[in-house]
């Protein structure tokens, strides 16, 4: 795959993920008024883990034991990926879906500008600061109009709004880390499948352990189950395969930039759910944060002269695929 070829690729496979996130995030924020955050997030991944072990174990067996020699990394996935999807459901509760996603996405390219060259040194900061910022701010004030108008519009009090603004922001933290460990085992040649097989463990293991029980299990089951297997087909394993793919071909950095467009996706999937009423000024702080994505890639790529981003920058000839 020629350079040119792989960054569209990638971005194809990112918007891809966009689309179908944002209908998972709509559809999620309803499911979990009616179901515990950690039975919904057990079940779900308890499906996407059976698929991919089945899926390695049947047509990669010579390739499924690939992540687990990298132990420290894949553990580390596991943990930040165990943290994303654990606060990313809870935030949901006291948020709407198209404000979290704002501050998850909006935030993530910030701080992975940050805190990404501490793990690939070698890596070129090729974004503007301001751009960033602008990303960042546009999150501060979805922010503050959840705070502002929950109450009113949802019922919800200040402190359960600033509860999934918090669990928002974890969640952002958390997802960082998982494409910079997910992008670690890539480059030590790990196919996407592989990868996905082994990073739910920790999920699993945590939302069983403090799931409100067996009964609990059964209630969504009995309840939501063609739902829940939806949500768990294309709403995690369809997007996640595309942004494992995605997260193969370009760096973290530009991953999250191109995700932070992800909103606009959740607003407009937001306005066929009769229980939410999006706010104006909720889609003009959204398309402010889609504006400074865009041109936070348009800079980065109009200030490279002579030298195109095959999407491999900082990985040894031996490692690329």
């Amino acid at each position: 795959m020629t350079g040119r070829n792989g960054a569209f690729f990638g971005l194809t496979m990112v918007l891809l993920y966009n689309f179908l996130d944002a209908g998972k995030e709509v559809y999620s924020g309803y499911l979990i008024q009616t179901a515990h955050p950690m039975s919904v997030t057990f079940i779900v991944f308890t499906i996407v883990l059976l698929f991919f072990q089945l899926l390695c174990m049947t047509r990669m067996r010579e390739q499924y034991s690939m992540p687990l020699r990298q132990g420290v990394t894949l553990l580390t996935l596991n943990m930040s990926t165990a943290g994303a999807w654990i606060t990313f459901f809870y935030s949901l509760r006291f948020l709407e879906p198209a404000v979290a996603s704002a501050i998850i996405t909006g935030l993530a390219p910030l701080l992975i500008v940050l805190i990404y060259p501490l793990f690939a040194r070698a890596e070129k900061r090729e974004y503007r600061l301001v751009f960033l910022m602008g990303i960042a701010l546009c999150s501060i004030w979805l922010g503050w109009l959840s705070i502002q108008e929950g109450g009113a519009k949802n019922g919800y009090s200040f402190q359960q709004v600033a509860t999934g603004i918090g669990f928002a922001i974890a969640c952002a933290l958390f997802s960082l880390f998982s494409s910079i460990f997910s992008k670690k085992l890539s480059n030590h040649g790990c196919p996407p499948e592989t990868i996905m097989a082994h990073r739910f463990y920790l999920t699993v293991a945590i939302t069983f352990a403090y799931s409100s029980g067996v009964s609990e299990l059964s209630r969504s089951m009995e309840s939501a189950f063609t739902g829940v297997v939806l949500l768990a087909l294309l709403g995690v394993i369809v997007p996640l395969w595309c942004l494992q793919y995605a997260i193969k071909v370009l760096t973290p950095v530009k991953v999250m930039v191109f995700m932070a467009v992800s909103p606009a996706f959740t607003f407009v999937f937001q306005l066929f759910d009769p229980r939410l009423s999006p706010s104006p000024f909720s889609f003009v702080a959204i398309l402010l944060l889609c504006f400074f994505s865009v041109a936070t890639e348009i800079w980065r790529v109009s200030t490279i002269k002579g030298d195109i981003d095959d999407g491999y920058h900082g990985i040894p000839e031996n490692r690329r695929s």
